[in-house]
């Protein structure tokens, strides 16, 4: 089976891409949203965070967003620290995820990470797709979806990594700006991989 991961930065349109994958029926773990998930209902990275950061971390609802965000973003050390709990745990987690696809019988499948390269999850993947847009582009897209203003966004992607990084180390990039034909793109990708 073969596993490919799909980065790139704020608004460069990796969901959008990763939506079109699982309606060609190609399986999909969103990296993010599984984080979320593991945030809540695994008992050990719940016990670890709680330890770092106090019972504050969590509420009835689940994990305080807001309190661990206020303390990571201004504390590159506890950042790590959470990173160190959550890349590992989301990593076991998506390996388990393939053991399970593979014995369906899939023979492709995709992990949609913006953090790809960051967590090390690139070592858990055959290939690498980068999603890639231009500046202007990506601003525009996430201040219509955040309902974020220009400078938030263009702090948040001063934060990433360099575009240029993630598109020398990538096997394919899939350039989306509205001009686009992401299609004919995937479409060429995935006959690559096969």
């Amino acid at each position: 089976m073969i596993k490919v991961g799909v980065t790139g930065g704020i608004g460069s349109g990796k969901t959008h891409i990763c939506k079109l994958l699982e309606l060609m029926n190609f399986p999909v773990y969103y990296s993010d949203k599984e984080s979320k998930k593991i945030q809540n209902e695994n008992a050990q990275v719940r016990a670890k965070l709680i330890e770092l950061f106090s019972e504050e971390c969590y509420t009835e609802d689940g994990l305080n967003r807001k309190f661990l965000a206020q303390i990571i973003f201004s504390n590159p050390v506890a950042k790590k620290q959470v990173e160190e709990i959550m890349h590992p745990a989301v990593a076991k987690d998506f390996t388990d995820w393939c053991a399970i696809k593979e014995a369906e019988g899939e023979r492709i499948v995709f992990i949609e990470s913006a953090i790809l390269y960051e967590s090390g999850f690139d070592s858990l993947v055959d290939k690498v797709i980068m999603v890639y847009a231009d500046e202007d582009v990506r601003i525009e897209r996430s201040m219509k979806r955040d309902g974020a203003d220009r400078t938030a966004i263009e702090e948040r992607i001063k934060n990433q990594s360099s575009d240029n990084d993630k598109r020398l180390k990538a096997d394919f990039v899939l350039h989306n700006n509205p001009d686009d034909n992401i299609n004919k793109q995937i479409f060429e990708i995935i006959k690559k991989l096969y």
